[in-house]
């Protein structure tokens, strides 16, 4: 008789459960930092001041205390505190002191500047002005004096050469009393259109030093001698253009072209106020003058005093 199938000591194991990976310890939160606070702009002490009302804007008496636009602020009656005599008011003393004297200043240099300013800036300017006819009349003497003198000739100018331009300057001269007693037109060249190693090359020109004015002026008190000073009129206009070097065209004066000659333009042959050397050119023509013709030599100190023993 077959035995019964015995069972086995090591009973199967039930299959393991699938392996899930541990998720990672949550990461702590970092620690909020506290609110920066607001950086708020306090108010100037003038500001402060006329808030409190104790401020002006203008220190005319005609003007309002607080400038037009703001509200003045209520003003608050305070229980009187014990504040001891001149707490608090250097300060506010010396900045009004300041403010004073700039505001004269101011006012001194606008009215010297009005006073001053009585020429037209333009050429327009003057044409609207109610004296243009002597405006017109002060344009056609300088234009004749610059011909006379043979300052420039009319010409065709190359293809490629640098035109300088040119302006009108207006200045009316007065008197002691401010009586207009001239009025005075001068074509001047505007420098900042030329070109360096074209149109220019030397700008220097020789003035005394002040140490040898300051040595003339005691030997001429020691000797009981006379000092005299001149101005020479149009200084600058006397200087000569010569040289291949020295070749500026300008353009015709503005609103005074040649009647049918418009394309034309103006070599120069002698210097004009606003050129880079004019100050050059009429150095060298005054040196010229008085070494060849008048006998003077140069000091060996200072090459801008002249020395002579013909007087």
């Amino acid at each position: 008789m077959p035995s019964a199938p015995t069972s086995s000591s090591q009973a199967a194991e039930p299959p393991a459960p699938p392996h899930t990976p541990t998720p990672p310890p949550a990461a702590k939160p970092a620690p909020e930092e506290p609110p920066t606070e607001k950086c708020i702009r306090k108010p100037s002490q003038r500001v402060a001041d006329l808030l409190d009302g104790r401020g002006c804007t203008s220190n005319h008496p005609s003007d309002p205390v607080v400038t037009h636009g703001i509200q003045a602020p209520t003003v608050v009656v305070e229980e009187p505190t014990c504040v001891l005599e001149g707490e608090g008011q250097s300060n506010w003393m010396m900045w009004t002191d300041f403010a004073m004297s700039l505001v004269e200043e101011y006012a001194m240099a606008a009215e010297i500047g009005d006073a001053k300013a009585l020429g037209p800036r333009t050429l327009a300017e003057a044409k609207h002005c109610p004296d243009w006819p002597l405006w017109e009349k002060a344009i056609n003497e300088e234009l004749e004096t610059l011909r006379q003198a043979g300052t420039w000739e009319l010409t065709k100018a190359p293809p490629d050469a640098n035109i300088v331009s040119s302006k009108w300057v207006f200045q009316a001269k007065k008197d002691a009393a401010e009586n207009v007693i001239c009025y005075k037109a001068r074509l001047v060249a505007q420098g900042f259109s030329q070109v360096p190693g074209i149109n220019y090359f030397d700008m220097f020109a020789s003035v005394a030093k002040l140490a040898a004015i300051r040595s003339v002026l005691p030997m001429a008190a020691a000797e009981d001698l006379e000092l005299h000073q001149i101005d020479i009129k149009g200084a600058y206009l006397n200087g000569e253009l010569t040289g291949h070097e020295a070749v500026i065209f300008m353009q015709q004066p503005p609103g005074y072209h040649a009647p049918d000659l418009a394309k034309l333009v103006y070599r120069l042959r002698k210097t004009l106020y606003g050129l880079k050397q004019s100050g050059h050119r009429w150095y060298q023509k005054l040196i010229e003058i008085m070494l060849t013709h008048l006998g003077f030599s140069r000091c060996d100190v200072d090459q801008a005093v002249l020395v002579t023993d013909t007087f």
